[in-house]
């Protein structure tokens, strides 16, 4: 009896070790071996991932551009949190109860060569090579779907150095939207307005592979749709304002 209490003992505390290793490792592995896999430099506050659960939990993430490129900047994030389903990704389906992407800058640069930060990052990852390629309508886009998407967005810079003479352009969005049955880009997307739908429809329609015209033509009806009901929202509030004693 005695040795079983001992060996539940030195169970126990080998699995409080191993817990309090993950926790103070994992945000160190993760940025050596983006760093090694991407070139793209990333400090991590805070980080913890469930596997068994599939949880997700960052605070205070700074990604920056490697050596070479014209900015610095890349990604400046608040705080990331996903519950996603463990089933699906069986099934290459990304499934997702509740994401939050609180974002304090975003910064999407295009280089001399006409790589878009964020598709080299991608391909860095994923080992793909189609760094600044144009996605075209037979390409195969990702399957999602997220039934709750809280997205907090402060600021974008687009930065074009791909020209004659750099383009830099500051856009200050702040976003806060909840999304619900989220299943396409379009509807990620669509809390984007004017000049910003454009740079975000190029970037993440590539990400997704997506063709930008395809995807500007799917998220004005979303739009539109958006501002219809805000402003018969408005109008009614408006009603009951002139009725009141």
């Amino acid at each position: 009896m005695k040795k079983l209490v001992k060996r539940a003992l030195v169970c126990g505390l080998l699995l409080v070790v191993c817990s309090i290793l993950w926790v103070v490792l994992l945000p160190t592995i993760v940025a050596s071996t983006i760093r090694s896999r991407t070139g793209f430099a990333v400090q991590v506050e805070k980080l913890s991932v469930n596997p068994f659960l599939a949880n997700a939990r960052i605070s205070g993430l700074v990604l920056k551009n490697p050596d070479g490129w014209p900015e610095a900047a890349f990604v400046n994030l608040r705080q990331f949190q996903a519950d996603v389903d463990l089933l699906p990704l069986l099934g290459d389906k990304f499934m997702a109860d509740e994401i939050l992407v609180d974002i304090a800058q975003l910064t999407l640069v295009r280089n001399q060569d006409g790589v878009l930060n964020a598709m080299a990052f991608k391909d860095g990852l994923t080992g793909g090579h189609e760094a600044g390629s144009t996605p075209t309508g037979n390409a195969k886009a990702a399957t999602f779907l997220i039934r709750h998407l809280v997205l907090k967005f402060d600021k974008l810079v687009y930065a074009d150095y791909s020209g004659r003479r750099p383009v830099v352009k500051d856009y200050d969005l702040n976003i806060q939207r909840d999304l619900t049955n989220v299943d396409s880009v379009a509807k990620i997307v669509s809390p984007f307005a004017g000049a910003t739908l454009g740079v975000m429809s190029d970037a993440v329609g590539r990400l997704f592979k997506v063709p930008p015209s395809v995807l500007e033509q799917s998220v004005a009806p979303l739009q539109e749709a958006g501002k219809k009901t805000g402003e018969t929202l408005k109008s009614i509030f408006q009603s009951l304002e002139k009725r009141k004693p």
